[in-house]
């Protein structure tokens, strides 16, 4: 009876080499989900991202159509278009006032995006940011003076009748199919019946202009001859610039030269960049095509996109 229980009590317990490989398990186990775990989390943030600008995009559409198919403008100032049947020079159809007592130094205040016109449609603050903005105020939980309010920017070639409404951007511009030569102002966007390829034309994206707020549309050079980067997306995430289209439709685009995006940091604000860094360019044809698709033709020898 007595040899039983001391056999009993000498097996009662793990042995080291035993702890060791259910420690060494338990660290395989973890090493294996910590990864997964972040991917969930990422892909969770991006989906978040694309619903806010599904939501953006979706207002436009709700205002264009409750003021004659005009389209809110691009800019983020009241110098955006003024309608044929408006007197005053200067529009009030920004969609962010993003000027005089609406900005502190280099930052929005949430009145820019409340006196914008698609806060009533919008609503909501926190629409307007990206879960991937590094200073995004309801992630560091301080709204604060030196937080960004907005993450998002539109096309600038949608709602207006020239990009941007900018005169520098109304240069000849030389259709490489037919060789016919015609000022980009005849590309007119300014409401729902111009814009020819809604399913294909950018709506929003994410934009990250590092010397301060995002500053009016969200452009590139149209012109094939120069083939520059003017605004840049977001650097956040390479594997995710996040986008919506015209149509309300959401996209995820990896960039084939994540390396562009770090220009953010190294060029002035609205400088021309320089062309992909592979030399392909092939990135700014992608974004370059969806500026204005069915107007612009798209560029000849590029892969397919």
């Amino acid at each position: 009876m007595d040899r039983t229980q001391h056999h009993a009590r000498r097996h009662a317990g793990f042995t080291v080499t035993e702890l060791i490989v259910v420690v060494s398990i338990i660290a395989l186990i973890i090493a294996l989900l910590v990864p997964s775990i972040a991917k969930v989390r990422a892909s969770t943030r991006t989906l978040r991202c694309l619903t806010n600008q599904r939501q953006i995009t979706q207002a436009a559409y709700a205002y264009a159509t409750a003021n004659a198919g005009r389209w809110a403008s691009p800019r983020t100032d009241d110098y955006g278009q003024t309608y044929p049947d408006e007197t005053s020079s200067n529009s009030k159809h920004c969609w962010v006032k993003a000027q005089g007592s609406n900005v502190t130094g280099l930052y929005e205040k949430i009145a820019a995006l409340e006196q914008g016109a698609l806060w009533p449609y919008i609503g909501t603050v926190a629409a307007y940011v990206s879960p991937e903005e590094p200073t995004n105020p309801y992630a560091l939980q301080n709204p604060g003076a030196n937080t960004r309010v907005r993450s998002y920017s539109f096309n600038a070639c949608l709602g207006v009748t020239r990009p941007d409404e900018l005169t520098n951007y109304d240069g000849a511009f030389k259709n490489p199919d037919t060789g016919v030569t015609v000022p980009l102002s005849v590309y007119n966007t300014s409401t729902i019946a111009t814009v020819k390829q809604p399913s294909r034309m950018l709506s929003t994206l994410v934009e990250d202009d590092s010397v301060q707020y995002n500053l009016d549309g969200w452009i590139i050079s149209p012109q094939p001859s120069t083939r520059q980067w003017v605004d840049l997306p977001a650097p956040w995430r390479p594997d995710a610039v996040t986008m919506t289209y015209v149509d309300g439709s959401t996209q995820s685009y990896e960039m084939s030269n994540p390396a562009i995006l770090e220009l953010n940091y190294t060029m002035p604000h609205l400088a021309p960049g320089p062309i992909d860094a592979s030399g392909t360019c092939w990135d700014w044809k992608y974004f370059r095509d969806r500026l204005n698709p069915g107007v612009l033709p798209p560029l000849p020898n590029y892969p397919p996109t």
